[in-house]
């Protein structure tokens, strides 16, 4: 018996899913178009597949040449781009999974906030742009300041605050003019026009099982300034009044029951604003931003062995008990250039409460203002007893790390 993993994150946690799948003995077969994108998969005893990934009729083809249908116990991802594609196979192979239609809404952000609207959760006014022509028009109903960003992208890739009409039109030329997304997957060639939403950012992250949703805990987010909307840093958990988190808790049960959501985690990402909550995007997987590592040494629950029990249509061990909290601090460049040193590194090791420090660059490669998730040099873990000593010290290790950029 297999399970078959489709394509992982590039972070590390997904080479660590699939040593987790072997722990478990769930002989793992790992279907990729690229090895090399994967450090560490070489060290892995996983059998490896080379293949197509990105076409559902060539991928069908090479799991068909691999294992037997009656012996595939289940089929999963670690990555966002490849969601719908284990959606369908799930579906085709009778595995535990979610409907492909609810997998499909959440992964076109158009079609998530017409879904939304729909079933009346609150929503931001927004339009959809096909063509460069339709832009004044569909401006025109959502109005200035907005937020332009591609239907189906993930990592806050071309996501822009705009403030004129003329960064509109240029956001959505390129988003348009890109064919393919960073894995080589053909884009929807679709920009979706938001109304800004002013207000605290936070993500709830859930587990479904059967159709039950299962609320781990509330994350706080920090995002870096304008324009772009890179993800700095989080806190878990959120330190929010119960009613709010109630609140908001059901706010997130509400949009994922709409959409068809009836299994694994989902992250979905809501602003506080004076209308209340509103759902910024639903993405059904794990959180990124080394959230989940935040989620274990706050619960010492591991959700990837929690994705791998259902993926395999095993009751999910989900966080019982809550512990301090936890923070993250990632690492951007303030401009652009070569970085030569970062100095400090020891210094913040040696700071009480810190769990973990990792550069995710190397001295001589070129550096940038992030842009997008793809863009962040590094990060600093903390784990401690309360909200303000976890802050306090994320702030500390960042006044400590210097990048030296020539």
């Amino acid at each position: 018996m297999h399970l078959l993993v489709i394509e992982s994150n590039t972070t590390g946690s997904g080479m660590l899913f699939l040593q987790k799948a072997q722990e478990h003995g769930l002989s793992p077969l790992f279907f990729t178009n690229k090895p090399q994108r994967y450090p560490g998969l070489e060290r892995l005893a996983c059998r490896v597949v080379s293949c197509d990934t990105n076409t559902l009729e060539a991928l069908t083809g090479a799991i068909e040449r691999e294992v037997e249908a009656g012996l595939i116990l289940g089929v999963t991802t670690t990555s966002e781009f490849y969601l719908e594609t284990v959606a369908r196979l799930a579906a085709s192979y009778g595995v535990p999974g979610n409907p492909p239609e609810a997998i499909h809404l959440c992964r076109n952000k158009a079609l998530t906030r017409a879904t939304l609207e729909g079933a009346g959760v609150p929503q931001p006014r927004f339009a959809v742009v096909s063509t460069i022509e339709e832009c004044q028009e569909k401006l025109q109903a959502v109005g200035l300041p907005c937020v332009v960003k591609p239907a189906d992208d993930t990592g806050s890739d071309k996501v822009l605050f705009c403030r004129t009409e003329a960064e509109v039109r240029a956001q959505t030329r390129l988003i348009l003019g890109t064919a393919f997304n960073v894995r080589g997957q053909a884009t929807a060639r679709m920009a979706l026009i938001e109304e800004y939403l002013s207000g605290p950012e936070y993500s709830v992250e859930t587990f479904s099982h059967e159709g039950s949703i299962h609320c781990i805990g509330v994350t706080q987010k920090q995002v870096s300034s304008f324009p772009f909307f890179v993800e700095e840093q989080h806190l878990f958990p959120a330190p929010l009044p119960a009613a709010i988190e109630e609140e908001l808790v059901q706010t997130v049960c509400t949009t994922l029951a709409a959409l068809g959501i009836r299994s694994g985690p989902v992250h979905t990402e809501v602003k506080r604003t004076e209308r209340g909550w509103i759902p910024v995007e639903v993405n059904a997987r794990l959180a990124g931003g080394m959230i989940p590592v935040l989620i274990r040494l706050v619960t010492e629950a591991d959700l990837l062995e929690a994705q791998l029990q259902a993926a395999v249509g095993q009751a999910p061990r989900l966080p019982t008990t809550y512990s301090g909290y936890a923070g993250i601090r990632f690492l951007l460049a303030a401009k652009e250039g070569r970085l030569r040193a970062v100095e400090g590194l020891a210094s913040v090791k040696a700071l009480p409460f810190v769990e973990q420090v990792t550069l995710t660059v190397k001295p001589g490669e070129r550096v940038f203002p992030a842009r997008s998730a793809y863009e962040r040099l590094g990060y600093v873990i903390v784990h401690a007893k309360t909200a303000d000593v976890v802050i306090q010290t994320l702030e500390e290790a960042v006044k400590r790390l210097q990048l030296i950029i020539e």
